[in-house]
């Protein structure tokens, strides 16, 4: 499974599947951003989807998933598979050192500001702080939790996502803990996980299948499409992909087995596309 030993094909195809994954990705980066997802904290949940995968693979070719062969497979450091194996099942949390470095600059001066003693009034509230000064103020603050930003800088930001307040006597007040320019609710983000794990899951499955097993996937994209007919695609896809879905719940629910059986999740999906990052050769 190490690179050097994978068939030559398998080695040619790297440069197409890393072109892929870099435009695959660009959507998610900004969605974490957004989010207040720093790179380190995306690296750390690759590493686990990488053991997963591992796990995966190794238990589709009947072998063992040790830590070695994991190791092997994926190029993580084997103690780094280990720790991160552990915490998976349950039998450890990252330190507090490497909470602090997973989070961007901005989450830390929050997470500092409602978790410092220093920072913090007797029921455990973050403190109203005023801009200057020795601790407990801002400035103090942001250079304790955020090493080299200039305290306006991170001010700004925090004002401009609503994460924290000016008060008329010039102290700031802390209104949310966790730093986010996204609008989206908890419930939305688990939709935006389980759609992209089941389009990837279609992809990846096809590139294995031999042409008779493969799942149907197809889409009808024009890359010079006027964009004043974008709101008529909408209603259009609005009216005919709902009936085409309605007729396919109906479908599916023909089929369902109330009791015991061999039964798997399936369905289909309807989506619109717009790709405003496209350019030339894309």
């Amino acid at each position: 499974m190490l690179i050097g030993s994978q068939p030559l094909s398998i080695r040619r195809s790297i440069p197409s599947l890393t072109s892929a994954c870099l435009r695959l990705l660009r959507p998610l980066a900004r969605i974490l951003l957004r989010h207040g997802v720093s790179a380190h904290e995306f690296a750390r949940s690759a590493n686990i989807a990488f053991i997963r995968g591992a796990v995966d693979i190794l238990r589709e070719q009947g072998q063992p998933a040790n830590f070695s062969r994991i190791s092997a497979i994926t190029g993580l450091h084997r103690h780094v598979v280990a720790e991160l194996s552990a915490e998976l099942a349950g039998a450890g949390e990252p330190g507090d050192t490497t909470r602090d470095y997973q989070r961007n600059r901005l989450a830390r001066v929050l997470t500092g500001w409602f978790e410092s003693p220093e920072y913090t009034d007797s029921q455990g509230l973050p403190r109203p702080l005023p801009l200057t000064g020795p601790a407990p103020s801002f400035h103090e603050l942001v250079r304790a939790f955020s090493g080299d930003l200039y305290p306006r800088i991170i001010l700004d930001e925090l004002l401009r996502v609503g994460a924290v307040q000016l008060l008329p006597d010039g102290t700031v007040r802390a209104v949310s803990r966790r730093y986010t320019v996204g609008g989206a609710d908890t419930e939305a983000l688990r939709h935006l996980g389980t759609v992209a794990h089941d389009l990837l899951s279609t992809l990846e499955h096809n590139l294995t299948a031999p042409a008779g097993a493969r799942l149907f996937e197809d889409s009808i994209v024009s890359v010079r499409f006027d964009a004043r007919a974008l709101p008529l695609l909408h209603h259009l896809l609005q009216r005919r992909g709902a009936s085409l879905l309605h007729d396919v719940e109906g479908w599916l629910a023909e089929h369902e087995l109330g009791g015991d059986g061999d039964t798997v999740r399936a369905g289909v999906m309807i989506q619109m596309l717009i790709d405003r990052d496209a350019g030339p050769g894309d």
